[in-house]
């Protein structure tokens, strides 16, 4: 069976190839045990101010065996969260993401 780290790399390829506009994806370890969360930035994304993770199901019949969260911002956001102006959720701690 793959590692949560083996399927957050393979929807960060898919969600390139769906969106060509994200520049950057980063994966939280840390931030649900057994679930993969990834942030994304994408130039196609509006900007509204706010972070919102969607949560989805696994999806067995495409490889994705544990649930996924995909917070989805756009580069305004990105660097609101970077200068600290836009919080994620508690548990997303930006210091342990892994770039994808």
């Amino acid at each position: 069976m793959k590692t949560i780290l083996d399927e957050a790399k393979e929807l960060a390829v898919a969600h390139r190839n769906a969106d060509p506009a994200t520049t950057i994806i980063k994966f939280f370890p840390t931030a649900h045990a057994g679930q993969i969360c990834l942030l994304e930035v994408s130039g196609s994304a509006p900007t509204t101010g706010e972070v919102m993770p969607f949560t989805f199901s696994p999806d067995t019949r495409h490889g994705v065996n544990h649930p996924s969260t995909v917070i989805l911002l756009s580069p305004e956001e990105w660097g609101d969260v970077q200068m600290g102006r836009l919080p994620l959720p508690p548990d997303w701690v930006l210091s342990t993401a892994e770039a994808l």
